[in-house]
């Protein structure tokens, strides 16, 4: 089997590494559009630090902070017309992973003027023009791994549909991680992307078609690392060494090194929460949580040797779905669907977007159809 391993993106990491952001930006650029929230990064003080650092480096700064949660098309386009409007050569998401995916589609949807939701539904009459804005990506979270992936997902919340688009173009020119912006977050979407950056691997490790050691070695290596240390930081929020962990493996967890050795398989558990979050608008690593363990016990009689080996290799038990369970319930996060409101008389009408919106569903290694997702979410219940 031949593997191509490609990442463009220049990584720099290391805490107070942001202040190195001037300096990069300004070898891309003259003109930046800076993509964030509408809360956080002004509270902590860090969109002021950040836009100041820019300013002195001589770049022109116009601030997009719209950005919500599950991020919506609506924005992309709005943001996409901005870019087009101010003349910028250049668009920095600093933030999540919501954040650092709407970045990534204000540069496509400004390059050929048409609604990003075109791109993603493979309208037949978009246009790409070459080259895109080159991207700069500052993650405040780990969790989504954004700043070291090609993709992006976006939410049309007309349709609630909630969809993946992988392209080149999303690989960002710099990303720049440093374990200190994560230091002021709360605990809840710090072991919100806990669970995220655990399923990002988790789920490749257990679906995978063909073993490696060395696939293994990495992904098992990614997951032992968040199991242990999520709890300490969830003890201790302001400790950089753990914070600096939870970052190495969030970039790790979502980048083509954990497809090194060709031993990865496929985001199904993604797939099947990327639609109740489209239709509830609920956090992301919740809805994996919840899933978490109905999607292990269905793949459990096709996988029983790959549970057997994470419950060994990264929990040191015997049982793995038990250990992934006991690790929910220790970090706060062993949710379900009630509890996190999902209406059971649309399940059926949730699990049938799933199918059409998630194509890699096809992939698990047994049938994941639409009554067998529909009996997941009733199984997260």
């Amino acid at each position: 089997m031949v593997t191509t391993f490609y990442l463009p993106t220049k990584i720099i990491f290391g805490s107070g590494c942001v202040a190195r952001l001037g300096a990069e930006v300004r070898r891309l650029g003259k003109r930046a559009v800076l993509v964030t929230g509408s809360h956080s990064a002004r509270q902590t003080g860090l969109l002021d630090k950040v836009t100041r650092d820019l300013e002195s480096n001589g770049l022109e700064v116009c601030i997009f902070d719209k950005v919500v949660s599950n991020p919506r098309a609506s924005t992309v386009d709005e943001g996409a017309r901005l870019v087009c409007q101010k003349g910028v050569d250049l668009i920095i998401g600093l933030g999540g992973g919501s954040a650092m995916d709407t970045a990534k589609c204000m540069a496509l949807a400004s390059s050929g003027g048409k609604p990003i939701w075109d791109y993603y539904i493979g309208a037949e009459d978009i246009e790409v023009v070459e080259p895109l804005l080159p991207l700069v990506l500052v993650p405040t979270v780990a969790a989504s791994g954004s700043e070291a992936d090609n993709a992006a997902v976006i939410t049309n919340w007309e349709t609630h549909e909630k969809r993946v688009l992988f392209s080149p173009a999303f690989f960002s020119k710099v990303s720049i991680v440093d374990p200190e912006l994560t230091l002021t977050l709360p605990q809840k979407p710090t072991v919100q992307g806990g669970v995220d950056i655990f399923c990002h691997v988790g789920e490749c490790y257990i679906t995978t078609e063909r073993t490696s050691p060395l696939t293994d070695g990495i992904l098992e290596t990614v997951m032992k690392l968040v199991v242990e240390t999520l709890p300490r930081t969830l003890s201790k929020l302001d400790d950089i060494e753990f914070r600096t962990k939870l970052s190495w493996a969030s970039t790790i967890a979502c980048s083509p090194v954990r497809h090194l050795g060709s031993g990865a398989g496929y985001l199904t558990l993604h797939g099947i929460e990327l639609s109740l979050s489209g239709y509830y608008d609920i956090a992301h690593g919740d809805g994996l949580a919840a899933l978490l363990p109905a999607w292990m016990r269905y793949t459990f009689p096709v996988r029983q040797e790959r549970f057997n080996s994470l419950g060994r290799n990264v929990f040191g038990e015997t049982d793995g779905i038990a250990a992934v369970e006991g690790w929910l319930d220790k970090v706060g996060m062993k949710l379900n669907l009630r509890t996190l409101g999902i209406e059971p008389q649309r399940i059926e009408e949730i699990a049938d977007c799933a199918i059409r919106t998630a194509p890699w569903l096809s992939k698990h290694p047994n049938l994941l159809d639409a009554p067998a997702v529909a009996q997941i979410y009733r199984d997260s219940y």
